[in-house]
């Protein structure tokens, strides 16, 4: 088993996308946000990213519509307008504010489109890493995260040449585009996935979507929270002192390693229980510091932007996690995210500010953040549990079926021996029989020896289950299932046939095109739809080493390099 700088190395050809990923968040903290030398720039912030989804909502319903799928042309076109468009807000408004210009509606417009082509380009590179593993998704996210706060830290100490640093940083987003494309993909990686993680629940698909959305349900509440806290207690931006300054940025890198770390400990239960448990903690700690120092809100703060910062990687995560599962095109489960996440903290901000009757009430306002942060636990956690249960319920139903199986294929057994026993001695009677005497060996319908003799073929054990559970359905909520639609997840049974079956022509052209092997399209088949190569061998029942001897092979004789390639070429070039 791999370990330290070795396990390590794997994820090199990943340091382009992770500092583009960085890059993009850095350009859009610092217009936006004002590098956070406040937890945020009230109106600024909020209102604008308000604004920002807005637009982003009527480009996810024109995509839900329409079933689009961008193509990869496409995808490059939309990410080199977003950079250019991401750096010259951040270059314009100092430049703006220095020659006189600027003004509220000024600076809100240019927060608007920073917020807008920021996201975009943040989109691009979380759609690089969808079909990855649980750990490398973690190292992917919370890596980029705790590089970016180096990078928005120095920007606030530098004060207005900070802009001109983070439309650099967004430029330098296109020579990672390039290097990107010439490394291994993020879904090329082997990595650990737990089986009770977002990325784990393979073999039980419905449950996996349900925790999914309840999972989202529980980011929107808890990002509620987030919005309240970071005006407490009347809307206002929190100022920051330079040691709690130092203090949020340190606290926050030292938990995305932490985190990075049990991952590569395969830890269970780390982004699941153990991640909602630590957001909960940090907006508990934010509430009870507030209210303990009523004069350094700044030290409250300090919690407040490491939970919205933990957050922002959690969401990231659990976007990937969407484009993963779900069938749509990347941008749509990438925009609902943002909606869901960001929208809830902008209007509990904007709320907040707007509405006195909240501003001037702490209790108030403490018991809406107590209530959210109960009922995010209860939906998260509830949910969690709920799963594991199915899954343990499947399991024993699973072990009962296979008994029984046993059980009768045992039976059929003796009962064939003591057919062959009355065949051998009464071989001659079976040899005068005429329908004996004129039956193929292998033809179906016609009789046998052995059939005369009365015995018949024992099953095969996986072949039944496989017949079973794929003509087994569990019942769901209408309410539930409505979710699942709305977020994409609603690819049923049928729709996955259709996939697979597609593939697998895909698949067969390939191999007759470049004298591919019968495994080989098999391998190519499963490989193209976007499973490990771990899983891959689990379900063709040959080793993980076989499973990836093959792969090379398919891409020694298609001259392809990636997933991504075959893909396109199947694309392309199949039908």
């Amino acid at each position: 088993m791999p370990t330290g700088m070795k396990l390590l190395s794997l994820y090199i050809p990943l340091i382009p996308s992770i500092l583009g990923l960085c890059f993009a968040r850095a350009g859009l903290i610092v217009a936006g946000y004002g590098s956070y030398t406040h937890t945020d720039e009230g109106i600024f912030t909020d209102g604008a990213m308000l604004v920002a989804l807005s637009i982003m909502a009527v480009i996810l319903l024109v995509i839900g519509a329409r079933k689009i799928r961008l193509k990869k042309r496409t995808t490059n076109r939309i990410m080199h307008t977003c950079i250019v468009l991401e750096a010259a807000c951040a270059l314009i408004l100092p430049l703006a504010y220095i020659a006189g210009l600027s003004s509220p509606n000024v600076h809100f417009w240019l927060c608007v489109a920073v917020t807008f082509f920021g996201s975009f380009a943040i989109f691009y590179w979380l759609r690089r890493a969808r079909g990855c593993g649980s750990t490398t998704a973690v190292l992917y996210v919370f890596s980029a995260l705790a590089i970016s706060e180096v990078e928005i830290y120095i920007c606030s100490l530098i004060g207005t040449y900070g802009f001109y640093v983070a439309a650099a940083l967004t430029l330098l987003q296109f020579p990672c585009m390039l290097s990107a494309r010439k490394n291994k993909l993020a879904n090329d990686i082997e990595s650990f996935t737990p089986n009770d993680d977002f990325f784990g629940f393979a073999t039980t698909l419905l449950s996996s979507k349900r925790f999914l959305t309840a999972t989202a349900t529980s980011i929107g509440v808890l990002s509620v929270v987030d919005g309240f806290l970071r005006g407490y207690p009347d809307g206002a931006p929190i100022a920051f002192q330079p040691v709690t300054r130092v203090a949020y940025g340190l606290l926050t890198i030292t938990i995305c390693c932490i985190v990075i770390s049990m991952m590569m400990r395969k830890r269970k239960r780390v982004m699941t229980v153990g991640m909602f448990i630590l957001l909960e903690l940090f907006a508990c700690a934010a509430l009870v510091l507030y209210a303990a120092f009523p004069d350094m809100p700044d030290i409250g703060a300090v919690f407040t932007t490491t939970l919205n910062a933990l957050l922002v990687a959690f969401a990231w995560y659990i976007i990937i996690a969407f484009m993963s599962f779900g069938w749509r095109d990347p941008y749509y489960y990438a925009l609902g995210g943002w909606i869901v996440w960001l929208g809830c903290r902008a209007i509990a901000r904007v709320t907040l500010i707007n509405v006195q009757s909240l501003s001037t009430n702490d209790l108030l306002i403490n018991a809406i953040m107590g209530t959210c942060v109960v009922i995010s636990t209860q939906v998260a956690l509830g949910q969690f549990l709920k799963v594991s249960q199915l899954e343990a319920d499947e399991r024993h139903d699973l072990h009962v079926r296979r008994m029984e199986r046993l059980e009768k294929q045992l039976s059929r057994a003796q009962a064939n021996v003591e057919a062959l026993t009355i065949l051998k001695d009464n071989a001659g009677g079976y040899s005068e029989c005429s329908a004996c005497a004129n039956a193929a060996p292998v033809s179906a319908g016609t009789a046998s020896p052995l059939q005369c003799a009365g015995i018949s073929p024992v099953e095969n054990v996986e072949q039944d289950e496989t017949a079973e559970d794929n003509g087994t359905t569990r019942p769901g909520s209408s309410h539930g299932m409505r979710l699942v639609r709305l977020m994409g997840l609603d690819e049923g049974d049928s729709i996955a046939d259709i996939r697979k079956a597609t593939m697998r022509n895909n698949a067969e052209q390939m191999g007759k095109q470049f004298l591919l092997s019968d495994r080989e399209v098999e391998v190519l088949a499963l490989y193209a739809l976007g499973w490990t190569q771990k899983r891959v061998a689990e379900e063709l029942y040959i080793s993980p080493s076989t499973a990836h001897a093959h792969i090379k092979r398919i891409y020694a004789k298609t001259g392809l390099h990636s997933r991504q390639e075959i893909l396109d070429f199947m694309d392309q070039y199949t039908s």
